[in-house]
C-alpha cells in the first residue's frame, strides 16, 4: 500500500511536507488536479476518517474563515457517510479591490511605476491593516534601495517604507554584465487617511540598466504586475494550524509575523490580458556601436598624447630630473 501511494505522488501537482520535532511527526501533503478517481483507504487501529468536501460557505462563517461542506465517513464506526459543513481560518484570502499597474510617460532612462488601487478601505476594521506592494524586477531595471531612506520623498510617492531588498543589487552594472536574475523588495504603501473606498495612486522610482545596442535603437521591457494586498495582524487571536490547507514561508509571508493574514488586490491589466508593464528602452544602435568605439580609442589616445606633451613641457622648463641643472638653480638661488 505504500509504494503504491509513493506511485501516486509523481503525478501530484505540488507536495508539502513539514517536521515537528516537538511531537516527532512527519507529516507529507500532496495535492493533485481535479479529475475522477478511485479513492481506497484501509481503516487502521486508530481513529480513520475519510470525507469529500467541496467549498461552501457556513452561515457563521467570519471574514477571515473559508468553508467546506461535503460527506464524512468513520471507517468502523459508521456504515454510511453523514453531511459535514465547517470552516476554518485562512491565512490568504481576496479582497474586494483591484488593482492596476503602468509606467508613467515619458519614462526616460529613470521610469516610475504607478499603482493605481480601486479603494483605501481595509479589509477588516478592528485590526492592524497595511497595504504592501511585493515587487520582482528583471536584471534590466532595478530600485536604488537608498532611495527609498527618504521619509518625505516617500511620502510625496504614496509610500511608507521599504521592508525587504534583495541582495546584492549593483547600481552601476549594465545589464549585459549582471550575473543576477533580477531583484525583488517589499514596500509598505501609504493609502489616504480617509480609508474609504476611493481610488488612490502610489508612485514606484526605478532606473534603468544600460542594455546591448540592437538594430532598431530601442529595447521592450517588461516588468510582472506586483504583488498587492493588505497585511493584518490577527494578534494571535486566529489559529491558522487548523486550517489543512495552510502553507508558509511560500515568499513575501516569510517576511511578516506568523500571525499575519494577507488579503490579496486583485490585478487588473490596462490592456488586454496581460499582467506585465511594457516599456521601451532607449539604446544604441548596431550601426553606430562600431563608430562609438572609433571615437573612444582616438578620444583616449589624444588625451594621453596631450598629457605627456603638457608634462614633457614642464620637464624642459623646469628640468626636473636632471641633477645638474636642479644644482646650478639652487646655486642661483644662493
Amino acid at each position: 500500500m505504500c509504494e503504491s501511494r509513493l506511485r501516486n505522488l509523481r503525478t501530484a501537482a505540488s507536495l508539502d511536507m513539514s517536521y515537528d520535532s516537538g511531537s516527532q511527526t512527519f507529516i507529507a501533503t500532496p495535492f493533485w488536479p481535479l479529475r475522477q478517481r478511485a479513492i481506497a483507504v484501509p481503516s487502521s487501529s486508530g481513529r480513520t476518517e475519510v470525507g469529500i468536501f467541496a467549498q461552501d460557505t457556513p452561515v457563521k462563517a467570519e471574514l477571515h474563515e473559508l468553508g467546506v461542506a461535503g460527506l464524512l465517513s468513520v471507517l468502523g464506526e459508521k456504515k454510511e457517510p453523514s453531511p459535514t459543513v465547517f470552516s476554518f481560518p485562512s491565512r490568504h484570502r481576496t479582497s474586494d479591490s483591484h488593482f492596476s499597474c503602468e509606467f508613467l510617460k515619458p519614462a526616460g532612462l529613470h521610469p516610475t511605476l504607478q499603482l493605481k488601487l480601486s479603494s483605501a478601505k481595509p479589509p477588516l476594521d478592528d485590526a492592524g491593516c497595511a497595504p504592501h506592494a511585493f515587487v520582482t524586477l528583471p536584471k534590466t531595471i532595478f530600485a536604488d534601495r537608498y532611495q527609498y531612506e527618504d521619509s518625505l520623498f516617500l511620502a510625496s510617492k504614496n509610500l511608507t517604507a521599504s521592508r525587504y531588498t534583495s541582495l546584492p543589487v549593483d547600481l552601476e552594472a549594465p545589464a549585459y554584465t549582471t550575473t543576477t536574475w533580477g531583484s525583488r523588495f517589499l514596500l509598505e504603501l501609504a493609502p489616504p487617511a480617509s480609508g474609504q473606498a476611493e481610488e488612490w495612486t502610489a508612485e514606484v522610482p526605478l532606473h534603468l540598466r544600460y542594455l546591448k545596442p540592437s538594430a532598431s535603437g530601442s529595447v521592450p521591457i517588461e516588468v510582472p504586475y506586483p504583488a498587492v494586498f493588505w497585511a493584518c495582524d490577527t494578534a494571535g487571536e486566529v489559529d491558522f494550524s487548523t486550517n489543512p490547507f495552510d502553507r508558509r514561508q511560500l515568499g513575501y509571508d516569510g517576511l511578516f509575523d506568523s500571525q499575519t493574514s494577507f488579503w490579496h488586490v486583485a490585478p487588473k491589466p490596462v490592456i488586454g490580458n496581460r499582467i506585465t508593464s511594457a516599456i521601451f528602452v532607449p539604446v544604441l544602435k548596431d550601426e553606430g556601436a562600431a563608430w562609438i568605439r572609433l571615437g573612444t580609442t582616438v578620444a583616449v589616445g589624444l588625451g594621453f598624447a596631450w598629457v605627456l606633451w603638457k608634462l614633457l613641457g614642464v620637464y624642459r622648463v623646469s628640468g626636473y630630473g636632471n641633477p645638474d641643472e636642479t644644482a646650478r638653480k639652487d646655486k642661483k638661488t644662493r
